[in-house]
């Protein structure tokens, strides 16, 4: 599989979870999001913040924090 950012995803896609920087994994953990989760994009604001799906709760990630977060696209 090929690995993106988090910011490359688009609206609709499903994606896994693969690396959350050290920086920013703890406050993801409290939101939820944890590496090996199965997630979707529900939403993409330009240049502002992705609105990801998690089960039934969506979660807004600001455009910095997605930039660090790697994952990869779920081809299912």
């Amino acid at each position: 599989m090929t690995q993106y950012f988090l910011n490359q995803i688009k609206v609709g896609q499903e994606f896994l979870c693969v690396e959350i920087p050290e920086t920013i994994k703890s406050e993801l953990i409290r939101l939820g999001i944890s590496e090996g989760d199965i997630l979707a994009c529900s939403a993409k604001i330009p240049a502002g913040p992705i609105v990801i799906k998690k089960d039934l709760s969506e979660i807004a990630i600001g455009n910095n924090y997605s930039k660090l977060i790697k994952v990869e696209l779920n081809e299912n």
